[in-house]
């Protein structure tokens, strides 16, 4: 008994020992997880500040080189403007994936649930590659069947996004021939329907071991991959990621020197209750025009401020250009606007210290539409700016025609 009584006891003493121990393991747990917290949240700012940087000269770039394409040139100045076009865009997709990488793994991705009329997400992808993709040898095709539901509840930014980087994933490894997006109903209720996304090339093709890595982050498929197309193998990752958080799924089918086809496949369910107005609306805004339209611009970059008044010009519009908040405030107080653009991150007054002052302004611009121009556009950047008063924010960088068609919507 006495054996037995002292076995226990010392049993009781290693729990005691073994529960102080646990005690101070779950305190350096933690510890360890406030560090761990407050690292992610430096890595959030610091995303959030090198968006805003980097996209204030990329804006720059991008924008020079589309304007200065629109002019006359030799054909040898045409030739530089088509390698810094194709940098340019080439690192704007690097630092999108990165955002968006960070945002996936964050968990602060959030899809909208808005509705989407299809045919027209693709017609605009298509003017954009008319647009921007004019000096490709390759011919790109877009196809869409006619018994696609109207409209149908989804996000239409990250659709784009999806569609956009299978097109550029072909583009980038088919030198000649063509490149074709498909869009067709696989199955259709009353209900839902799920709606396939393919997009077809004759580029080189790969191997089944290939295609099985292909959407594994930085997967390059050959060394030279990332020197030849300057990118760092995150798009279809995000692909990936972005079609799984929708409920669907991708597949890929590729011979070796023959081609490859990428196929996603997306449920959506179908929007019936339609607002005609805002339908009217969206089939008209085309045929706006801001020209003779008041419009005050405030951004401390002149180089932005150069590109922005480039585009008002050819619009004709009656445009106001000015460096710091302060002097916005100062313009607001003395002239009726139609529409008001701030930069988020100005000297003196940002932009939104200045848009939580609206309220103070005279009469005549306390309802007039305030759009932001800033790098932050993630979903959450948009909607803390809608909050705090600003209709729409135009992302930089932005094209003319985003520029223009953004301030349309307002007018």
């Amino acid at each position: 008994m006495y054996k037995f009584v002292n076995y226990l006891n010392q049993g009781r003493n290693d729990l005691y020992f073994l529960k102080r121990e646990l005690a101070s393991k779950n305190k350096e747990l933690v510890k360890l997880r406030q560090i761990a917290d407050q690292a992610n949240e430096q890595k959030s700012r610091f995303l959030a500040m090198m968006s805003h940087e980097v996209r204030n000269p990329l804006n720059v770039i991008l924008g020079y080189t589309e304007l200065i394409n629109k002019e006359e040139t030799s054909l040898m100045v045409q030739e530089y403007l088509k390698y810094l076009t194709i940098s340019g865009r080439n690192l704007k997709v690097i630092v999108d994936d990165i955002l968006d990488l960070s945002r996936v793994e964050a968990g602060k991705l959030q899809l909208a649930k808005d509705p989407v009329h299809i045919p027209d997400l693709i017609e605009q992808i298509e003017n954009n590659y008319k647009s921007s993709h004019n000096d490709l040898d390759i011919k790109l095709v877009f196809e869409v069947s006619d018994d696609i539901p109207e409209f149908v509840l989804g996000d239409d930014v990250r659709l784009i996004q999806i569609v956009t980087n299978l097109i550029n994933n072909s583009i980038k490894f088919t030198p000649r021939g063509s490149v074709t997006t498909v869009v067709k109903v696989n199955s259709y209720n009353k209900k839902e329907a799920t709606i396939s996304f393919s997009v077809k090339d004759t580029g080189r093709g790969m191997t089944e071991e290939q295609a099985s890595k292909m959407f594994e982050e930085y997967q390059q498929n050959r060394l030279s991959d990332n020197k030849l197309h300057k990118g760092i193998g995150l798009g279809l990752s995000i692909v990936k990621r972005l079609v799984q958080e929708m409920g669907g799924k991708i597949t890929v089918d590729s011979f070796v020197n023959y081609g490859t086809t990428v196929i996603v496949e997306i449920p959506f369910v179908i929007h019936k209750e339609n607002d005609e107005d805002d339908i009217e609306n969206s089939e008209n805004s085309g045929y706006k025009s801001i020209e003779g339209k008041k419009v005050l611009v405030a951004d401390d970059n002149f180089l932005n401020l150069t590109i922005v008044s480039h585009i008002l010009t050819k619009e004709k519009t009656d445009f106001t250009l000015v460096k710091d908040g302060v002097e916005a405030l100062n313009a607001l107080e003395k002239t009726k606007f139609d529409i008001v653009l701030l930069d988020i991150n100005m000297p003196n007054l940002t932009g939104e210290e200045l848009i939580k002052r609206k309220k103070e302004l005279n009469q005549d611009n306390s309802k007039t539409p305030f759009l932001a121009l800033t790098g932050n556009n993630s979903k959450d950047d948009i909607e803390g700016y809608k909050n705090i008063g600003f209709e729409d924010v135009i992302p930089k960088p932005f094209t003319a025609v985003q520029f223009v068609e953004t301030i349309k919507k307002y007018l």
